[in-house]
């Protein structure tokens, strides 16, 4: 198991190390059990993050499957990816606040031009929680010039294309 680096500057709600009101989520690659790599996070919903009574809010639990998503294309894909959007959520029970649960992803399938990465998220004991596949292609720096997007520095050193 290796910790990914997540740097402080990262602004992101969802994964942001020093976003105000944000999850901090931390993640970690590993092997599954049949020998596939996948990028993992553990969180344990907070009493504010609460949707329905004691149960983590939807958005939030779509949220958590989309950014294990998106470090499993930006590790596992090694470069910098964007999502063309999800192909299906599939929520199963929500996760309870206050207790831990995974999510986990990884690579299914594989172009030059796209990944597929399909997520999911269980309890501890492993009960399912919910999946996400979601489509990403890579990030073209032209394109981020075009949109005026000001990238930093460390991003940039991910986009695998000039």
């Amino acid at each position: 198991m290796t910790d990914l680096e997540n740097p402080p500057e990262n602004p992101c709600f969802g994964c942001g190390p020093t976003h105000s009101r944000g999850l901090h989520l931390r993640f970690e690659t590993d092997r599954a059990p049949d020998g596939e790599p996948e990028v993992r996070t553990h969180f344990t919903p907070k009493p504010d993050e609460i949707g329905w009574p004691t149960l983590f809010h939807h958005g939030l639990h779509f949220m958590d499957l989309y950014e294990t998503s998106y470090w499993a294309a930006l590790t596992l894909g090694g470069q910098l990816w964007v999502s063309q959007g999800p192909i299906e959520y599939a929520p199963v029970r929500l996760p309870r606040v206050g207790i831990e649960h995974a999510a986990r992803a990884r690579i299914v399938a594989r172009s030059p031009e796209s990944l597929t990465i399909r997520a999911s998220s269980s309890t501890a004991e492993g009960k399912p929680c919910g999946a996400l596949e979601s489509t990403w292609t890579p990030v073209r720096l032209e394109a981020i010039e075009r949109a005026r997007v000001p990238l930093p520095d460390y991003l940039r050193s991910e986009i695998g294309y000039p």
